[in-house]
């Protein structure tokens, strides 16, 4: 149904079908040395610009999948308190070999974005992604 919530399977925590205005994609989890839950994150995308993808092979629905001109919403809640250093360097580690040398300077960016307050479980951070443009609310609501 349209406004049951998502569980992700490893963590319990619930994703809401809606975020932004994007429905649900799917859900996953962060884990850091092979055990320690970190986070759950959970990808929204706009349906209308991903309804023709959806009709092509699969290596074009992942081409759109990591292409920044499709609209989304990331959706981050935390599963356990961290430090905030700790939280922008996993993000960092884990979008750095995405990135394949490109704009690397976005990430010292990301970084400043975070106000020096430590993560409690279930804190929320949301990226919106609309072409080169990134609204971000960090965990205390700022943007």
């Amino acid at each position: 149904a349209a406004g049951t919530p998502v569980q992700e399977n490893a963590t319990g925590i619930l994703f809401p079908q809606l975020c932004n205005g994007y429905y649900i994609a799917g859900c996953g989890v962060r884990v850091k040395y092979g055990f320690v839950k970190v986070y759950a994150v959970g990808s929204y995308f706009d349906p209308l610009a991903m309804s023709a993808v959806k009709k092509g092979s699969r290596e074009s629905m992942e081409q759109a999948l990591l292409d920044p001109t499709y609209p989304r919403t990331i959706r981050i809640v935390m599963n356990r308190g961290l430090s905030i250093e700790k939280y922008t360097s996993a993000i960092v580690e884990a979008l750095e070999p995405r990135m394949k040398g490109q704009d690397l300077e976005k990430l010292e960016e990301f970084k400043q974005l975070n106000p020096a307050v430590d993560l409690v479980q279930g804190a929320e951070l949301e990226m919106t992604i609309r072409g080169d443009t990134m609204l971000y609310k960090n965990a205390v609501g700022g943007r």
